[in-house]
């Protein structure tokens, strides 16, 4: 049976089954029936909370990280260590996201053809772009609370976007915006302090 867990306010009232109903659903956002285990490219982009520059500036072109940016970068390097079968194509850590590109060489259990395992909720599948980005996810903020004096600061936005690039010019074209993109920074609708930039 599964468990159900509710904010602390609703410790205190009663809870009807029809109040459960009318709560929001949390809909995914992914593509539907699709194996994100599968030999492919992806392109992700990881937000912060908030959108807020947690994770350094960029000065002259260039990104100078913070403690938290730096957390995310050695995290992100260490994504092949524990999911063999992905490889880390360009990536870069913005002020407040993180665009990269993986290849997944193999399914998540190291074969070289994928069988068809769509994700659902709750459902994870080894090797896949979803727990490959909640793993991380989830490591830089165990790291980002142990080495901090904030251990109540949010990371993370919820969720991530994701594109399986399906040619060599999607692959070269979203190589290319990740490069370009602290370049390209003072022009970003997300960057809310565009004069230091």
């Amino acid at each position: 049976m599964p468990v159900l867990v509710f904010p602390a306010y609703c410790l205190y009232n009663v809870i009807t089954m029809s109040d459960i109903s009318k709560l929001p659903v949390r809909q995914s956002i992914r593509l539907p029936q699709f194996d994100y285990s599968q030999i492919g490219q992806y392109f992700v982009t990881i937000c912060a909370f908030q959108m807020r520059c947690l994770f350094g500036r960029i000065e002259d072109g260039e990104a100078r990280l913070s403690l938290i940016g730096g957390i995310a970068r050695d995290c992100w390097l260490e994504i092949p260590s524990h999911f063999p079968c992905a490889v880390l194509e360009p990536f870069v850590i913005m002020p407040n996201h993180i665009h990269g590109i993986l290849t997944i060489s193999k399914d998540g259990h190291g074969d070289a053809v994928s069988l068809h395992r769509p994700e659902g909720f709750q459902k994870a599948v080894a090797g896949s772009v979803p727990t490959i980005i909640r793993s991380f996810k989830a490591a830089v903020t165990y790291r980002v609370h142990a080495d901090s004096m904030r251990r109540s600061i949010q990371v993370w936005q919820s969720n991530y976007f994701e594109r399986v690039l399906r040619s060599g010019k999607e692959f070269v074209a979203a190589s290319r915006y990740i490069v370009e993109n602290p370049r390209l920074w003072h022009l970003d609708k997300e960057n809310h302090n565009p004069q230091n930039s």
